[in-house]
């Protein structure tokens, strides 16, 4: 059976179609925190740790219509990569997110809004067991994007790192 000539423009044509759905769309009101943060990049470097100077690239995407967030983390030199889903939350009446990373860990929890930070407060599932975290993400007044981990301790939340990261160049 021979294609008519028009089968691969008409099958690029619905496939970029469907993407363009699937990826795009203006954010749900519930996840307007992240407007400033959508179809951005990112490249960033620990500061307040030994860790060696790896570049960690994040980028964070609409998807699904505007229903969903994501955020992608990837650090070559470690071969990591990581997946972030934000999502309103119906039943719990917030925003929700599922992480899962290449090297085992997964995480849920909660989105907190804390002044001009958007804050995960979630638990960590890893071989050994689970550890409840919280991580913060801000834009600085010098437009850098600073992210700060903790994790639970006794006493409270306990600093574990921080990277700044800048805006790809391609983003500038």
């Amino acid at each position: 059976m021979q294609r008519s000539r028009w089968t691969a423009p008409i099958a690029l044509i619905v496939f970029v179609a469907a993407a363009t759905v699937a990826v795009g769309g203006q954010l749900i009101t519930p996840l307007a925190a992240f407007e400033s943060l959508a179809g951005t990049s990112w490249i960033g470097r620990f500061t307040s740790s030994p860790a060696p100077p790896f570049d960690h690239k994040i980028k964070w995407t609409v998807i699904l219509d505007g229903q969903v967030v994501r955020w992608t983390k990837q650090v070559e030199a470690l071969a990591f990569s990581m997946e972030t889903f934000f999502y309103w939350d119906k039943d719990l009446d917030a925003i929700a997110f599922m992480q899962l990373g290449s090297n085992g860990i997964h995480s849920k929890g909660v989105v907190e809004l804390d002044n001009e930070a958007i804050a995960l407060v979630g638990v960590a599932m890893q071989t050994w067991g689970t550890a409840e975290f919280k991580q913060t993400f801000e834009v600085m007044a010098d437009g850098t994007l600073e992210d700060r981990y903790y994790s639970r301790s006794e006493t409270g939340w306990s600093p574990e790192h921080v990277i700044v990261y800048r805006m790809s160049p391609a983003e500038e």
